[in-house]
């Protein structure tokens, strides 16, 4: 079978070349304007019908994004696996949803009493999916989770009589998505996810002198609530709070007349997208993506969020057999999308009052992320905003470019 990475270098050449076209493309008709889009249309033909992809299924869809018009067209209704792509859509849609300045909450409370310096009875956490407590988000996600024991100190607390645990379900299904492969459950970017996630879902391995974890992590953590209690546990021994009844080994449904002791509060969404959209974080994008069915369908499973945002996906004119939605990241491959879609996902998340904050989080081409080595020296380096996709057998690239007389077009 050929290498698919003649795909992978060639399809970003292609939209530079539409960039490089299209900026000497007047703004309107007369036969001027035919000729640099009948270069187009044959250079994109072109490309995609070399001998190289003889044996490959192409879908373009290339638009100008003010006038609507279709540049170019290719197998754009037709179904292909998105890769990561599929992060532009839970991307688009959270921030629809949920909006720039959504912040997650992680709520600490306890059913006893605080006197004399020590909590009487149990430290409770309820999480919601907070997906910033990492290294890629604090520099430390350690020294991170230290300030949090520190909410304690400022309160007085130095014992815990009870254990360390954690209460409700807000993502009641599995901690991985659907249809995900047995291989890429051991690497890291396959690891699972929960309402309490800390550092991407990354076991510890290493241990200090003092025989507490430090911030080195690699392998997915079975657990990733109980590696976060366990992370929280370190942070208070770090701190001198002893805990004497150590980590729960079950989750507390019920406990009357609990008491907030304090409220994590994480960065607002603004902040977190391009930590996920740029180096292609699929931990962050599970967490958004079952935050998104938790806050708009009340339920924090990835059924709950598919139709959650396969409405939004009809509401921004995509059709309905133009999706089919397993989970927030890529990992799926059972994850389906048409360029249409994307395209009008695209488009429909620009429209918004959130688009500033999308548009920040994708990579720049020949700048940062996933592209941040590609399109250097052409007229796409510092224009193109893209988010690539790779899962086997499968590449992908849409996003934006503005040519040259400022007319934004959407590709896929």
């Amino acid at each position: 079978m050929r290498s698919l990475r003649p795909l992978i270098a060639l399809a970003p050449l292609a939209f530079t070349a539409c960039a490089g076209l299209m900026a000497s493309m007047p703004r309107r008709g007369g036969e001027r304007a035919l000729a640099p889009l009948a270069t187009l249309q044959r250079s994109l033909d072109s490309l995609t019908s070399q001998p190289q992809f003889r044996n490959a299924h192409w879908g373009v869809l290339v638009v100008n994004s003010a006038t609507g018009d279709t540049l170019f067209s290719k197998n754009a209704g037709k179904l292909f696996m998105p890769a990561s792509n599929m992060k532009i859509i839970t991307g688009a849609v959270s921030l629809a949803l949920l909006g720039a300045d959504y912040r997650y909450r992680t709520t600490f409370v306890t059913s006893g009493t605080v006197q004399d310096s020590v909590l009487t009875g149990d430290l409770v956490v309820i999480g919601r999916g907070d997906p910033s407590l990492s290294d890629r988000m604090r520099g430390n996600a350690a020294m991170a989770m230290d300030s949090i024991a520190d909410s304690l100190l400022v309160r007085g607390v130095r014992r815990v009589t009870g254990q360390v645990a954690r209460m409700g379900n807000a993502f009641p299904d599995s901690t991985r998505g659907y249809g995900w492969e047995w291989d890429d459950l051991r690497e890291y970017y396959g690891a699972g996810v929960d309402e309490l996630t800390f550092n991407e879902s990354m076991a510890p391995t290493t241990l200090r002198a003092d025989s507490t974890r430090d911030s080195l992590y690699s392998g997915p953590a079975p657990d990733p609530a109980r590696a976060y209690l366990a992370a929280f546990s370190d942070a208070l021994k770090r701190r001198g709070i002893v805990v004497d009844g150590g980590i729960a080994d079950t989750i507390f449904t019920d406990a009357p007349l609990l008491d907030t002791l304090f409220v994590q509060q994480s960065p607002p969404l603004r902040d977190i997208l391009p930590m996920m959209m740029k180096p292609s974080q699929n931990q962050m994008a599970e967490l958004l993506f079952k935050a998104v069915g938790l806050e708009r369908g009340g339920i924090g499973t990835a059924d709950t969020a598919r139709r959650i945002v396969g409405k939004q996906l009809l509401a921004w004119g995509a059709e309905a057999d133009g999706f089919n939605i397993r989970d927030g990241s890529c990992l799926s491959r059972h994850n389906l999308l048409s360029p249409e879609t994307v395209v009008r996902t695209l488009a429909g998340i620009q429209r918004d009052t959130a688009f500033a904050a999308f548009y920040n989080s994708m990579p720049i081409a020949g700048v940062d992320g996933t592209v941040r080595s590609r399109m250097k020296g052409t007229l796409a380096e510092g224009n193109v905003r893209a988010k690539t996709g790779s899962i086997s057998f499968a590449r992908s690239l849409s996003g934006y470019v503005t040519t040259a007389d400022g007319e934004r077009l959407i590709f896929s």
